[in-house]
């Protein structure tokens, strides 16, 4: 579904919800929700729209993720390792609460580039 200023909004299925913005080569996510194992099939949708739609840089906006797991954790993995494969810059902005504890005390920020 389109939205004001190039913004998609993904269907909601219960656990995450994003939305995409495109700026030129740049893609930012706004993920809401929570990114556990259930998310695996819209990780996989993200990724495969990288390649088509050009981008070069890739941010995940975590502000509005309640809960994060290490099935999540992987999840971003997998995102990081697709991204660095097609050439794309690839971090995450604003963990808060459980989400930021969890980056923090797994060192993950030391993975993928993080703006806390």
């Amino acid at each position: 579904m389109a939205g004001p200023s190039g913004w998609r909004l993904a269907t909601w299925d219960g656990a995450m919800d994003y939305t995409v913005h495109d700026s030129g080569t740049l893609r930012e996510l706004e993920m809401r929700g929570q990114i556990t194992f259930e998310a695996d099939t819209d990780f996989r949708a993200i990724i495969a729209e990288w390649e088509k739609a050009g981008i070069a840089d890739c941010v995940l906006n975590l502000s509005a993720v309640d809960y994060m797991d290490s099935a999540g954790l992987g999840l971003l993995v997998m995102a990081n390792n697709a991204a660095r494969q097609a050439g794309i810059t690839f971090r995450l902005k604003h963990p808060r609460g459980q989400v930021r504890d969890l980056i923090e005390i797994s060192e993950f920020h030391t993975i993928i580039p993080c703006e806390f």
